[in-house]
This record gives C-alpha cells, structure tokens and sequence, in this order.
C-alpha cells in the first residue's frame, strides 16, 4: 500500500486530527493517558498524507496496554493489520514485555474478529459505571493521603483483594505482583491521589482518584462485608466532587459482587468492556500470594 506511512507522532500535525476521528470514542482517554506520559509511544498512519489512525502504548513493562484505532471512513483498506504488525514487532523485541492487553467494546464485532485473527483473547470483561457529582453521606472514619511508609501494606492489600475476586469470578489465570521499586516510585509520586482509611490505627483499606474516576478501591479480607467499603467510597467518591468533577466514574469487572454496592451508591452502567490479551514471552508473575503474606490478609 504505497499511499500508507506508518510514522512517530508529531503533536503539531497529529493531535487535532486523532481527537477529531475519536470523538466520544472510549478510546479518547487511553489516547490522552498515552500522550501526556509518553508520547514517544505513539505512532500514527498517514494515508495520502492525512493522519488516519494510531497504535500507542502506555509504556513498554510486563504488561502493555495497546490500542489501535483507525477512522471508520479507512477501515477493511488493511491499515489496522499494518499497525497491529507495527506492534507485535515492537513488543515481540522489547525484553520486559510479557504480553499486551486492550479493550473494545461489547458490539463492536468487527474489532473483537480483527482482534481474535491477530492472536488476542478475552481474558475478562468490565463495566463503565458513572454517577452524578452528588455528595453522599458520609460517616465517621479515618482517612488520610497515602505516605510511602504504606508501600509494601498497601501493595499487598490491593493485589490480595483483586487476586482473590479473579478468583472468585473465573479469572484464570490469576497471578500475584510481588512489591518492586519502580511501583513504589510511582506511588509516591501519584501521593496526592492515593488514600487510605484505617480501622484501629492499621490501614484497612486503599483506593485511588485518578482525575474524576476511582480505582483500584480494595478493602483487607478479613474486613470485608463490615460496611467499610460503602464508608471508603463515599469518602473517595465526595473527595472528586471537591475536586470539581460532575460525573464520578469506575470499571467494575463483570461478576464482581461489589457492582451492587456501586448500584447502591447510585452508579449507573454506561458499557461493557472486553479486556483482550495475547502473550509475546513467558508469564513470570507468581500464581498465588506467597504464604507468609496470603494468611495475615485472610486472617
């Protein structure tokens, strides 16, 4: 296809127009996370000179968050297949990559066939709740921001609570994140977003504002269905009101019980999100929380 260039994203000459082609696409915002922390991460086809699609990625760890997107009016031209070979080549020689992951959404079968033909799999599928910017109750708890003392609690507390949901919803395999450094950075550098609310003094439960949307919210296991996490939520969920933001969002994975708990609270499912993966090397994550951490959590 000599009238098609695949190239390094150029903000002057790209941006406007991988905004305009996206519109109101769910895709907008992985593209906007993906330009403002590495832009060096994107790269765009170029048809007849205008930019008609782009391939970024979040970083080049463990795992990869991949997108590809391409304008309705230049699809089935073969111009997603020569990006998705732009990216297996990049991954496939990057030694830290394990696998890449993305999403499309629940209809779309076109994107779901393009992605099954180039290797990737639905490994689990979530919800996009939002709810109004409206104050909820709140009672009286501890929080306060995340310190990096916490590290290391508050790492496993996450990764527990989601090892076990996978587990408990069918996400197999389910696998375990040991603490690291480069995380440990990145936490304390994001410290004005990260919370923490404590039960007697010890930290009992995290969760994290990300702009006007909330994530990875866990509570421990052994505190679980006590109310806390309706308490926690609230706080967090009238924290981005504080900040400004009108419409709350969060990703529920499907079959997750706590998404009546988020009903409750008046969210509301906007879509259904299949998360897609395809392995380029060995999986080197532990299977299971080690056992010197896993009882204290179930206690």
């Amino acid at each position: 296809m000599e009238q098609l260039k695949i190239e390094p994203y150029k903000p002057e000459r790209d941006e406007a127009s991988i905004t305009a082609m996206l519109c109101e696409n769910e895709q907008f915002n992985v593209f906007q996370q993906s330009n403002k922390m590495r832009s060096d991460g994107i790269f765009v086809a170029r048809y007849n000179d205008f930019t008609v699609g782009f391939l970024s990625f979040d970083g080049f760890k463990r795992r990869a968050l991949t997108t590809i997107f391409v304008n309705e009016e230049y699809r089935r031209m073969g111009i997603g297949a020569t990006l998705m070979e732009k990216a297996d080549k990049i991954l496939s020689q990057n030694v830290a990559v394990e696998r890449s992951i993305g999403f499309c959404i629940d209809g779309d079968r076109c994107s779901q066939q393009f992605l099954y033909k180039h290797g990737y799999y639905i490994s689990y599928s979530s919800f996009i709740m939002e709810r109004e910017g409206v104050l909820l109750p709140e009672t009286n708890i501890t929080v306060r921001q995340y310190e990096d003392d916490d590290y290391v609690i508050c790492h496993n507390i996450c990764e527990i609570a989601f090892y076990e949901m996978h587990e408990r919803v069918g996400i197999l395999p389910s696998y375990y994140y040991p603490p690291n450094e480069t995380e440990r950075m990145r936490f304390a550098k994001d410290r004005s977003n990260r919370f923490v609310m404590l039960i007697d003094g010890e930290i009992a439960a995290v969760g994290i504002i990300d702009g006007f949307e909330l994530s990875h919210v866990s509570v421990r296991l052994d505190l679980q269905s006590r109310g806390y996490g309706r308490a926690f939520i609230s706080f967090l969920v009238n924290e981005i009101v504080r900040r400004g933001g009108e419409i709350v969002t969060l990703g529920v994975v499907k079959g997750n019980p706590a998404i009546k708990l988020y009903k409750s609270l008046g969210f509301k499912a906007k879509s259904l999100n299949h998360w897609v993966t395809k392995y380029y090397k060995l999986d080197t994550r532990l299977s299971r929380p080690p056992n010197e951490i896993y009882p204290q959590m179930t206690r």
